[in-house]
């Protein structure tokens, strides 16, 4: 998103395209970093004290990279759950490390 001035002035973020994100925190499991099935890290929404998500709306320059997420279900899929609302209805994801080589290396020395 670019934002724009209200009044149709000049704003400082003008020329540059904004981003919200939001945290999700590494969830640690019983014996290791990650999933004993799957092998992968385990991601929660990070929530403020109010129990709304934190996030933020920053400049896309300074994101170091994208992250593929996963919904984890468990045992059993909510079936109000779609493919367009998925993310948005789920607290708990995977990190998929497979997504592509770079993000694999990336990712690797990270956590």
């Amino acid at each position: 998103m670019c934002p724009a001035h209200p009044k149709g002035g000049h704003t400082l973020w003008a020329s540059r395209a904004l981003v919200y994100v939001e945290r999700l925190d590494v969830v640690p499991q019983r014996s290791s970093k990650t999933e004993s099935t799957t092998g992968l890290h385990v991601l929660r929404r990070a929530k403020r004290a109010s129990g709304k998500n934190i996030g933020e709306v920053i400049p896309l320059d300074q994101l170091r990279s994208y992250a593929h997420i996963i919904p984890r279900f468990g045992c059993i899929a909510d079936n109000r759950l779609t493919h367009s609302n998925s993310i948005h209805g789920s607290q708990t994801f995977f990190l998929n490390k497979y997504f592509d080589k770079d993000f694999f290396y990336a990712i690797s020395r990270v956590l």
